[in-house]
């Protein structure tokens, strides 16, 4: 009995060592290219922005 709980436990970690990484990479191919969510909305300017001084449009 102690042999073929042995050769279960091997097969069917030789089924998940196929299986884990095919799931993975099946996860990474389907999923969508680029940001699924809005950006981020800015309540302020950042404090680099608001100190310096705005260009002049003649120059």
């Amino acid at each position: 009995m102690q042999r073929r709980h042995r050769k279960t436990h091997a097969y069917m970690w030789k089924v998940l060592a196929i299986f884990l990484p095919a799931m993975l990479i099946a996860a990474l191919a389907i999923r969508q290219h680029g940001p699924t969510e809005k950006s981020a909305v800015q309540l302020e300017k950042p404090a680099a922005e608001a100190e310096a001084p705005a260009p002049k449009a003649d120059e």
